[in-house]
């Protein structure tokens, strides 16, 4: 077995399926954009291609009980001890990162995601997840301490974007605007709690299966000023919608879509990531405010994407 990244299903086979088709003119793309990247952009836009895989003002809507489970009312209170003392670990996967999932000993109804990390990136999540409360930034229902590791007992969300991607259907443009939007709105909270995260990828944005969006990986979250410019946050937001619109990014950094799949809202919207200054202002765009988007309307596609799509195991399942 060889050790690719994880959702590999259809991932070799998107250029046999798909030759990337001769780029359209702007009149046929119905807003197609040609932006030269600068120089720091390549580099991160180098390593999103690498994983050969992919990756009004949109109000939040009110979500369902299900869609806020993990949305925190407060920090939850650190435990000392070690969650393995009463939850049983049954295999390791890669899902914004590594993730243990496991049952409880006495009770193994309900499947647990725990998340560990030493000090200094731990120190980083304790930092986010007591200044961020949102449904779509991931969050801790328990915190344990034990020699050295701290454990983040989170919901449970099996996919990311990344199996979107590698998933072969396309999103339609309600389903579209319902993951933007979500990304959105956790990215803002972020932003205007301080934050900033520096590896915003496909495979770091996670899916549940009832819809809900998570920022995740929140180990790459720096502190910021409010008046940073957030030209890198924008142009990650493009490469992300580019792998959603189309499964591939255009060569030399350009930020477009080749074909006629998407209509004008779709296109405009990803050549907004490029002339906006704010994350605020592409809350405000069309293709995210005329439609009344929901966390649910991904259900099917999230069901899609556990049948056609693998994740990366790091660790084999467990079986006493």
């Amino acid at each position: 077995m060889d050790n690719r990244p994880l959702t590999q299903l259809y991932a070799e086979s998107f250029q046999a399926k798909r030759p990337m088709p001769k780029s359209v003119s702007a009149q046929e793309s119905q807003g197609q954009v040609n932006h030269q990247p600068t120089k720091g952009t390549k580099q991160s836009e180098k390593q999103e291609n690498s994983k050969n895989i992919l990756l009004g003002y949109a109000p939040d809507v009110p979500q369902s009980s299900s869609q806020r489970v993990g949305w925190a009312a407060q920090s939850p209170v650190i435990r000392r001890g070690s969650p393995w003392d009463t939850l049983k670990d049954l295999f390791t996967c890669d899902l914004a990162g590594p993730v243990s999932i496991a049952v409880h000993e006495k009770d193994p109804s309900t499947v647990i995601a725990v998340r560990a990390f030493s000090k200094k990136k731990a120190d980083i999540w304790l930092q986010v997840l007591q200044q961020t409360h949102h449904p779509n930034v991931i969050s801790a229902n328990e915190i344990f301490k034990d020699h050295g590791m701290t454990y983040f007992i989170v919901d449970d969300l099996p996919l990311t974007l990344e199996h979107l991607v590698a998933c072969d259907i396309f999103p339609s443009e309600l389903q579209l605007a319902s993951i933007l939007a979500q990304v959105l709105n956790g990215l803002s909270h972020l932003l205007e709690n301080g934050f900033e995260h520096q590896s915003l990828t496909c495979s770091n944005i996670l899916l549940g299966q009832d819809g809900t969006i998570q920022i995740g990986a929140l180990e790459h979250c720096i502190e910021r000023e409010p008046q940073q410019s957030q030209t890198q946050i924008l142009r990650c937001l493009a490469n992300i919608t580019m792998f959603l619109m189309q499964k591939y990014l255009k060569p030399d950094g350009v930020i477009g879509i080749d074909g006629a799949r998407w209509q004008s809202d779709s296109l405009e919207f990803l050549s907004a990531t490029a002339s906006v200054a704010t994350i605020q202002d592409l809350r405000k765009h069309s293709l995210l405010t005329k439609h009344r988007w929901s966390a649910g309307t991904l259900v099917g596609l999230a069901r899609l994407c556990l049948i056609t799509t693998r994740t990366f195991i790091t660790k084999p399942w467990i079986q006493n």
